[in-house]
């Protein structure tokens, strides 16, 4: 059984990932970062395997980060999702508040910002665990 938090990062931009697939692997090899170019891919990866945490995009082709996020919280609620839109956050408010989104990030991103939230993110992740197996 392997002991790495998994990450999947959700952009259409071949660029994004390319930058946060290393930021993130650079975290640490704790971290196994697995990218998807499209909101169906992503789905399909969250299905088949388990993850910690999904990095999305909100506006892409076909599957955008909505309708992702709604789809993940039906398969698996406890996953974090952090969400990135160069589009404004302050639009989404009611969406990150329904769909229980851990943060919503406007790009272009910033490196150490990125880090400091996905440690956050992640850590939140392990502290509600520990309780549901307390409980």
């Amino acid at each position: 059984m392997s002991t790495q938090t998994r990450i999947l990062v959700v952009d259409d931009d071949d660029r994004v990932l390319f930058v946060l697939h290393d930021t993130l692997t650079l975290m640490g090899d704790e971290y196994e970062v697995v990218v998807a170019r499209n909101g169906l891919d992503a789905l399909g990866q969250v299905k088949a395997d388990s993850f910690s945490l999904v990095i999305t995009d909100l506006r892409m082709p076909g599957m955008d980060g909505v309708a992702l996020t709604e789809a993940i919280r039906e398969l698996a609620p406890d996953i974090a999702v952090i969400w990135m839109t160069a589009y404004g956050c302050y639009r989404m408010c009611d969406d990150v508040e329904r769909l229980t989104v851990y943060r919503c990030l406007d790009k272009p991103l910033r490196i150490g910002k990125i880090r400091g939230v996905v440690r956050e993110a992640l850590e939140n992740v392990r502290a509600e665990r520990a309780d549901q197996a307390v409980a």
